[in-house]
């Protein structure tokens, strides 16, 4: 993992926006927006200052071959799964949320698991399935919110058509899906997608979200209002534009007519950037 990746990784964990790391090491934004984009390094000085902060040391930040602590496993869990044997459409409904990591697994099994460090999930959380012949209808439901909740919904590889998901989430982390579509609305901060193809549609409105691939392959749709879509992708990375809506704009997107893989704007008086790792 390069200083870049951990720089950005740290400040997400620590919920800190780019502005509010720079102020409390005393640079500008614009450093920490050109050190996590891989165009420069922090000096000694800011090195220390990053290294107190996030209580790790120096070598880590900068070694490659180093990997950063992940934050301790969360001491309690919630389990719930159920069996299903073919193709299904996903309708996923769940209350506010911190965290939701989709996965998919060699199973005939819908499995989810839900953590905190928080003693009371049974008491305030509460999943229920509707199993339909094409439909499974996924509802987790709350009484009191538990800040830290993280999800972890693993779906059989072999039975994923397309997932429909309402929810208001910080992280959303998409990882080994190859699946039709998926279609989120809501509130979303930010979302990672690892080693996964196809449709994504973002109907995020007004709210600024921070989308990130490791490998861009299929469709991006982004709809909001008044608001800003950052998509962080691979440098050299080929795409095809296409804007629609009103007043809407791409920044520093390369369009490649002929390109398979697709970005799509819509919406009202937003804008797209395209940053490049």
């Amino acid at each position: 993992m390069l200083f870049s990746e951990k720089l950005k990784m740290l400040r997400k964990e620590n919920n800190l926006t780019q502005e509010e790391l720079s102020e409390k090491i005393n640079v500008s934004r614009q450093a920490i927006t050109k050190w996590e984009s891989g165009e420069g390094i922090a000096d000694i000085e800011n090195l220390k200052q990053i290294s107190d902060l996030f209580n790790i040391s120096i070598d880590e930040l900068v070694k490659e071959d180093l990997e950063v602590e992940r934050k301790e496993t969360k001491q309690y869990k919630m389990i719930k799964e159920i069996e299903i044997d073919h193709t299904k459409h996903f309708d996923i409904n769940i209350s506010k949320i911190y965290e939701l990591n989709i996965k998919s697994i060699n199973d005939e099994k819908v499995l989810l698991e839900l953590s905190s460090n928080e003693n009371d999930i049974d008491s305030n959380y509460k999943v229920l399935f509707d199993d339909k012949y094409n439909n499974l209808d996924i509802d987790i439901k709350s009484k009191n919110e538990i800040k830290d909740l993280s999800i972890n919904l693993y779906i059989p590889e072999k039975y994923i058509d397309d997932i429909e998901l309402n929810s208001k989430i910080k992280y959303l982390n998409i990882s080994n899906l190859d699946i039709k579509k998926i279609e989120y609305d809501g509130d979303l901060k930010y979302l990672n997608v690892n080693n996964s193809k196809g449709i994504i549609v973002l109907n995020t409105s007004k709210s600024d979200v921070e989308v990130e691939y490791d490998k861009f392959d299929g469709i991006l749709e982004v709809n909001l209002i008044n608001s800003t879509a950052r998509v962080t992708m691979p440098k050299d990375t080929k795409y095809k534009t296409v804007l629609k809506g009103k007043k809407n704009e791409f920044i520093n997107a390369i369009n490649t007519e002929e390109s398979d893989n697709i970005i799509e704007l819509n919406g009202l008086n937003s804008k797209l950037v395209v940053i490049e790792k």
